[in-house]
């Protein structure tokens, strides 16, 4: 699947597998800053913004969020 997106103000487009988790979509785009502690939704370590939102990154699809990131 193939998704638009916005990663630190820039426009970006890249070819994701349907089950890739935000998370490690963000972490193989370079944004090693993204951190994972439990993959639970537990412990808010993952958390990243999307439309001026937090996220919890291991527990969105990449694909749901083509947002702004």
């Amino acid at each position: 699947m193939t998704i638009t997106y916005w990663l630190n103000g820039q426009k970006a487009t890249a070819d994701v597998a349907p089950g890739l988790m935000l998370y490690d979509f963000l972490r193989s785009q370079g944004c090693y800053s993204v951190k994972c502690g439990c993959e639970t939704t537990n412990c808010g370590l993952c958390t990243v913004w999307v439309d001026d939102v937090p996220v919890l990154s291991c527990a969105m699809l990449a694909s749901a969020s083509t947002a702004v990131m």
